[in-house]
């Protein structure tokens, strides 16, 4: 007896603990904020749950707090006695599981559903299973909406997520007041989008949700009820599903009986506006809340704001800013190039007076002609550049590199050039920032290209060196001498050995020996292999011996460090291909994210502390492909 009193009373327990809960689960208010146009009055549309309605002997009383204090109740009107049409998104879950009876209770419920809404209303059918499909927008054809209704068909997983980001798209192209009524029998699997997604987009649009939940094995309660909460709708679950037929019919009667409740609001200083609503009826009491943005800031229109006009001002003091700036960085690059460069000897002066001097191009133009100004410009170049030794040290390169020039008027030309790519970007673009970023690029980029223009001649030359050294040697076996060799080479090598040795073929016939003309192209190519090389013919001319078996060996050498090097090169690819990569991964990452969401990487450009990241990056890819390189380079 004792045993079946526990029983009992155990049961009576679980009653109690569990009607509260149902209750609290269907009785409870959905809340949508519908117009604060005569702010600080706002109308709230709040719909009853359909237990309430059907026992209703009266009009419900309101009350209403906002942001925790109570406020002012100007009306309360049933919207039966003025009905505003709405639109409804129906989302029904199509997946595997709905499959056979659930499916088909699924589809009279909707029928049920557009037979209680009035012909006014509109509806729109959105389906789910491994994607949302959006079978019907928003229409009052009855007809249209259930053949849609009677053509879904259920297979495959379940996207709750993606279906109410995709429902919540076809809020923009409404204007009146929408609820989504979302039913699923199993839990999300296969959405795109996360539960914070749709609940972010149910927010962003205001609309509620009624979330019915058809129990099985799958269902998901706790983001079905989070949905509701947040969008402040209200959750409903049933376990039958003949009982979605009532249940539908009931959330059509509620949407149809909505209350308009206007109060005064307090107009607190925050962004948002948390609003709770009580609604009482024969001693019955149900809640619920809504949050919505404070219209004292949203009713702050920035575009109309009263601005300031800046006068612009006029075009020729952005030029005038430009020229300075390129005047104040040349002059300040020329000065960091006087401390690196010597200044120029005495005899430096004689070597190069045709370009420290007045030239005697101006004296066959007529003044005032651009050919004279040209002329006088060159000769002032030159003047400045070889007092400093550039002339010398431009000398020196354009000869490395076999540019048809004379370092005047490479200085010349690059002058104009920077000065001609600063203006046209300053002006083009207005801004002093762009125009700096071009002078500097158009400072260093032909210096780099001269220079990579001297490098590629340099390893061209030590290419030919192995088959011009076998060639003179081969002369020097069958009897020639060595300025006979190298008017051979001269003949039948290309360039830039040709290059070079006609000019040694050329000092040796001005009375220059061939031992000094070797030394002199060494220096002018800066190359190793060939330093080695007139080593041994210096030495060889001085002890004697067989130069062609000299030359026979440092050739054979020099092959075998190429081989050498090759083989190392190919040996360390994969580090070379790792370090690009690493390189290279941030800086696309980066151009990935400003093309796909800009505002996303917008701090990195606007905050100080952004800044600051960005220059450490660049220091460090920086640091980080110096150490790639220093350590993939392997001395031979």
């Amino acid at each position: 007896m004792k045993s079946v009193l526990r029983v009992l009373l155990a049961v009576a327990l679980v009653l109690v603990i569990a009607t509260p809960a149902l209750a609290q689960q269907s009785s409870a208010l959905a809340v949508d904020m519908l117009d604060t146009d005569a702010y600080p009055e706002v109308t709230l549309a709040v719909t009853l749950p359909a237990d309430m309605l059907g026992t209703q002997a009266g009009a419900p009383t309101f009350t209403v707090a906002e942001n925790g204090s109570s406020v002012e109740v100007i009306s309360v009107v049933a919207e039966s006695a003025e009905y505003r049409p709405q639109d409804v998104v129906l989302l029904i879950d199509t997946s595997g599981s709905m499959q056979g009876a659930p499916l088909r209770d699924a589809k009279s419920a909707a029928g049920t559903f557009l037979e209680s809404m009035t012909g006014d209303d509109r509806v729109a059918l959105v389906s789910f299973a491994f994607a949302p499909e959006v079978v019907s927008g928003f229409t009052s054809d009855r007809a249209e909406l259930l053949k849609a209704i009677e053509g879904l068909s259920a297979a495959g997983e379940t996207a709750v997520y993606d279906a109410i980001v995709a429902a919540a798209k076809l809020v923009s192209d409404t204007d009146r007041h929408v609820t989504f009524v979302l039913l699923s029998d199993g839990g999300d699997t296969v959405s795109i989008n996360s539960l914070d997604s749709a609940v972010a987009a149910v927010r962003a649009t205001g609309v509620p949700v009624f979330a019915v939940a058809l129990e099985s094995g799958e269902w998901d309660p706790q983001a079905l009820q989070l949905l509701a909460s947040a969008s402040s709708g209200r959750y409903l679950g049933v376990a039958d599903s003949t009982e979605l037929t009532s249940l539908y019919r009931g959330i059509a009667t509620e949407l149809r009986s909505r209350y308009l409740v206007t109060y005064r609001s307090l107009g607190p200083n925050t962004k948002d506006l948390e609003v709770s609503v009580s609604a009482q009826l024969d001693g019955a009491s149900v809640d619920g809340d809504v949050v919505f943005k404070n219209p004292l800031y949203a009713s702050v229109d920035r575009t109309e704001a009263p601005q300031l006009l800046v006068p612009r001002p006029p075009p020729w003091r952005s030029t005038l800013v430009v020229a300075l700036t390129f005047l104040a960085m040349t002059g300040f690059a020329w000065s960091v190039g006087a401390m690196l460069v010597r200044p120029a000897v005495r005899l430096d002066r004689v070597k190069f007076y045709d370009q420290t001097h007045s030239s005697t191009v101006a004296s066959d133009e007529s003044p005032g002609t651009t050919g004279s100004l040209r002329a006088h410009m060159l000769d002032a170049v030159g003047y400045v550049a070889g007092r400093r030794g550039f002339t010398k040290l431009l000398h020196g390169k354009l000869e490395q590199a076999d540019l048809p020039l004379r370092p005047v008027e490479y200085i010349y030309l690059h002058l104009v050039l920077v000065l001609a790519v600063g203006l046209v970007i300053g002006l083009a673009t207005a801004s002093l920032v762009a125009a700096i970023i071009a002078v500097l690029l158009t400072v260093f980029v032909p210096i780099l290209l001269l220079e990579n223009a001297i490098g590629r001649r340099r390893r061209r030359f030590e290419e030919q060196l192995p088959e011009l050294l076998n060639l003179v040697a081969g002369s020097l076996r069958a009897g020639w001498g060595l300025l006979q060799a190298v008017g051979l080479v001269v003949e039948q090598m290309a360039a830039p050995a040709s290059v070079e040795f006609r000019r040694i073929q050329t000092e040796a016939r001005l009375g220059l020996s061939v031992e000094e003309a070797l030394e002199g192209m060494a220096e002018r190519l800066q190359s190793d292999d060939f330093r080695w090389t007139v080593a041994a013919i210096n030495i060889q001319r001085e002890v004697g011996g067989n130069l062609a078996e000299v030359l026979d060996i440092v050739a054979a050498t020099m092959r075998d460090r190429a081989e050498l090097k090759r083989h190392i090169h190919a040996l360390t690819a994969e580090g070379r291909l790792s370090g690009m990569i690493l390189i290279l991964l941030p800086i696309v990452e980066l151009g990935l994210l400003l093309l796909v969401n800009p505002t996303y990487m917008a701090g990195m450009f606007t905050h100080p502390f952004g800044w600051f990241l960005a220059f450490s990056g660049i220091a460090l890819l920086i640091v980080g492909a110096v150490w790639l390189r220093r350590a993939m380079a392997v001395e031979v």
